[in-house]
Formats: structure tokens, C-alpha cells, sequence
């Protein structure tokens, strides 16, 4: 549920508790395979929600991005990035992938130049 005042989703805890999440805390969004869930891993552990992944992001694309299908990612959260591998790490232990085809979208969101050939263009 998105407020003008706070962006927050209530999700499920290991202990079927409903808990009060704030999206900025979220790193990401992924669903669970043959499931109708998704897991919900944000900075004070791991939940989840009854939902589809496009609803979600339907929802909550000013704040999440699409990386693969079944993944949507807080950008603002990302501490390393590996390219060659394309995973977006959010700390050390907590970390996800995204499809190739979105690289170049990644990339640009998170301002990752060349700054030797970068020339100031507002298009890359």
C-alpha cells in the first residue's frame, strides 16, 4: 500500500506474523517457485506475501525495478555490482541476479560508465 506520506507493504514473518515493512528497507522481491508467494528480502530478514510478481510491480515501480522475470530490486540498496556475472549485491551475504537483457537498463540506472569515453550524455 502506497500513502502519500509512507510507502509500506505488511508481509508474513517465518511465524505467519504480519509485519509492517517499509520499501525503502526492501532489497528485493523474488517469487517462490510453483508457488502463488513471493519472498521478501529487506534489511530486518526475510517474509513473505501471497501475490504475483507483476501486481507488485505494477504497484511499486517508482521504487522497485524489474530484473528478471521473477525478481523485482531496490536499486537505492545496491552496494557492489558484478558485471561479468551480473549480481547485484546488497551486502556481502545478501545478494540476487539479473537477466542479460536488462543490462544495459541496470547499468544505466545505477550511472556505471566508462568515464574514459564518457562525454556527458544524458542517453547512456
Amino acid at each position: 500500500m502506497i500513502t502519500e506520506d509512507k510507502e509500506y507493504i505488511y508481509i508474513q514473518d517465518s511465524e505467519h506474523i504480519w509485519r509492517k515493512v517499509m520499501l525503502s528497507d526492501i532489497y528485493y522481491i523474488e517469487t517462490i517457485k510453483s508457488t502463488h508467494y513471493c519472498e521478501i528480502v529487506y534489511k530486518n530478514g526475510v517474509g513473505k506475501i501471497r501475490a504475483d510478481i507483476t501486481p507488485l510491480q505494477e504497484e511499486f515501480a517508482p521504487y522497485l525495478f524489474r530484473t528478471k522475470a521473477s525478481t523485482l530490486v531496490n536499486l537505492d540498496l545496491v552496494q557492489k555490482v558484478d558485471t561479468k556475472n551480473r549480481i547485484l549485491y546488497f551486502n556481502d551475504a545478501i545478494y540476487c541476479t539479473y537477466a542479460q537483457r536488462l543490462s544495459p537498463e541496470v547499468k544505466k540506472r545505477l550511472r556505471l560508465y566508462n568515464y574514459r569515453s564518457y562525454r556527458g550524455r544524458e542517453d547512456e
